[in-house]
């Protein structure tokens, strides 16, 4: 059972509003995860979603909230497309699409960022797909969130 603490506040002309405020912080009972694919790992590639909280319950969801990745392609090496990401939620897959930012050229090679928040649903232990529609260069993804415990 939670505790609630209540905060009168007067406004004005006698007008008394009433807050509701939990003494736990929503994202308490939702913990936070971070899962991150190899080094420079050569896409596409897969990354497992938690299926457990750190304390051990169960998942019911998983919320990816933001995904980072820098891909290197080959030097001189123009748009490469975009970070294609395939999630499976309730068993259907869904797709979605992020951009990289303008590539930056080194000697060695073509640096491509993206670091984007998101709101994506995935099954707890499923497979996230993290592709390139166009190139395939080497990519290190980082992908956080919270679990929503069943």
């Amino acid at each position: 059972m939670k505790k609630h603490t209540q905060i009168s506040l007067a406004l004005g002309i006698g007008i008394v509003v009433f807050l509701g405020l939990c003494a736990t912080p929503a994202l308490a009972q939702n913990p936070a995860f971070m899962v991150t694919s190899a080094l420079n790992a050569t896409v596409p590639f897969n990354l497992t979603m938690p299926s457990t909280t750190p304390s051990g319950a169960a998942v019911k969801t998983v919320e990816i909230n933001f995904v980072t990745a820098d891909c290197a392609a080959a030097p001189g090496v123009g748009p490469i497309g975009s970070a294609q990401i395939t999630v499976t939620f309730q068993g259907q897959n869904g797709f979605y699409h992020l951009g990289f930012a303008p590539a930056q050229a080194f000697v060695n090679e073509t640096d491509f960022v993206l670091a984007q928040t998101t709101l994506m649903f995935a099954d707890p232990g499923t497979p996230v797909n993290f592709g390139i529609t166009g190139l395939e260069p080497n990519c290190t993804v980082v992908m956080s969130g919270h679990l929503i415990p069943k």
